[in-house]
Formats: C-alpha cells, structure tokens, sequence
C-alpha cells in the first residue's frame, strides 16, 4: 500500500518524459487513402493520432493499408508537430501504387502479376512456346510486343 502512494507521488511530482526522437509502435484505426491514417500509439502517454502522414522514403509510392496494420510513429526532428508513421512489417498492406514520369524498370528473372498463381510476364529476347493440344507448334522470339490478352503496356505477356 506504502509502494503504491509512493509511486503514485513520484508521478505527480515528475510527470513521464515523452522521448520525441524516439519512435513508437502502434496500430492503424483508419486509413484515409491519401497516405494519412489515424493510429493507436501502443504507448498510453500517445494515445490515439489522427491523420498521421504516412512516410515511406520513396518518392512516387502511395500505399493503402488495412486497420490493424502496424506502423511506428516518429517525430521528424523531435518536433512533436512534425509526426509522421512509417509500415515497418508487411501485413495489412493492400495497395502499393509507384508513379514514374519516365520509366519503371523491373530488373528480375519471374515477374508475377496478381500474386501466387498470377500471370507470368515473359522478358523480351525468351522464346514464347504455343501449344495446342499438347503439341509445340511454333517458337516466336519476343521481339516485339506479343499478346495473350491483358494490358497492352506490358510487353512480352504469356
């Protein structure tokens, strides 16, 4: 009983110092589709945030995330109006949006559209087999632009 009124005073008369170049888990309440989300600080001296902007280091990537996706959530240079939260695990990320003025280049030997299962895209100079009923018929190097349905700004669709 002692224990506790002793704490309690000591709180009282030094109130918990908040570290704002610290950063701090928590979980996404809301996410507005604009890179801002409301988020509940896992630390109960922060509490609920809203409309916290969403950093991710990248220029031209917007993201949307699904409630309960963990973020942390910092202060740039220790400015506590300065708050900002950044996706530090990969769950609940729904929509990954990267806008080029020029050009995106994807520098890889499988590229699937759609996930697991998705369609493959096929690079440029490998050779496309067709078959119909189970029996090569033809070999087309991937020179140009070959089309199986889909998008037409992906070249090279299987």
């Amino acid at each position: 009983m002692q224990e506790r009124l002793t704490k309690a005073i000591k709180r009282l008369a030094r109130p918990a110092h908040l570290d704002y170049l610290a950063l701090y888990p928590g979980s996404v309440l809301k996410d507005y589709e604009d890179m801002h989300v409301d988020v509940q600080v896992d630390d109960p001296r922060l509490g609920a945030l809203t409309r916290v902007p969403i950093w991710l280091g990248l220029p031209g990537v917007t993201v949307k995330v699904a409630p309960g996706s963990r973020v942390l959530v910092g202060f740039h240079q220790g400015d506590p109006e300065l708050r900002y939260c950044d996706l530090w695990r990969g769950e609940g990320l729904r929509e990954v949006r990267l806008t080029a003025s020029v050009q995106v280049t994807v520098d890889a030997p499988l590229v699937e559209l759609g996930g697991a299962g998705g369609s493959n895209v096929l690079l440029q100079g490998q050779p496309l087999t067709f078959m119909f009923n189970t029996t090569p018929i033809a070999m087309v190097p991937t020179t140009g632009t070959v089309q199986a349905g889909g998008s037409t700004k992906v070249r090279g669709v299987q």
